[in-house]
């Protein structure tokens, strides 16, 4: 079952969108309950799910020992199901009993190819996070840790 528009609208990332875009990201995503101790991302597996945390909080490990804790609300998850290399590189786990919008790989190709202003709003902000993570991941950035 898709979501209401309003879900999105406070949420860093939707922030410069207006209720079109809006209204189209919310029939594309999906609400999903997640358990503490839930692996919801593999690294190495295919990249075909994408996240947005509602709540709760999540640890992604990288390889060498580097991981990151994301517990803010609008933080994403799973970026590599539409950037290369498409399989993700770190594993997410729940930490604490939480709340994800989801969207699937197909549905995600689709919302961005079905409109091509919105395609590119939403892949400029992907390939900026993509970015940061990517450096996380190599160990040379300082990553918010648990308190």
């Amino acid at each position: 079952m898709s979501i209401d528009a309003h879900i999105l609208k406070p949420l860093d990332f939707f922030t410069d969108f207006n209720l079109h875009e809006l209204e189209a990201c919310a029939a594309a995503f999906k609400s999903r309950t997640v358990e503490a101790g839930e692996v919801i991302i593999e690294r190495g597996t295919p990249a075909l799910t994408f996240f947005i945390i509602l709540s709760g909080k999540y640890e992604v490990a990288f390889k060498e020992n580097h991981s990151i804790i994301l517990d803010r609300k609008g933080e994403i998850m799973g970026w590599s199901t539409v950037v290369h290399p498409f399989n993700y590189i770190g594993t997410v786990k729940a930490r604490k009993d939480g709340e994800v919008l989801e969207i699937s790989s197909r549905d995600f190709y689709e919302l961005i190819q079905g409109d091509n202003a919105l395609g590119e709003k939403i892949m400029k902000k992907i390939d900026r996070i993509a970015s940061e993570r990517r450096t996380i991941a190599a160990g040379s950035q300082q990553t918010r840790q648990e308190d």
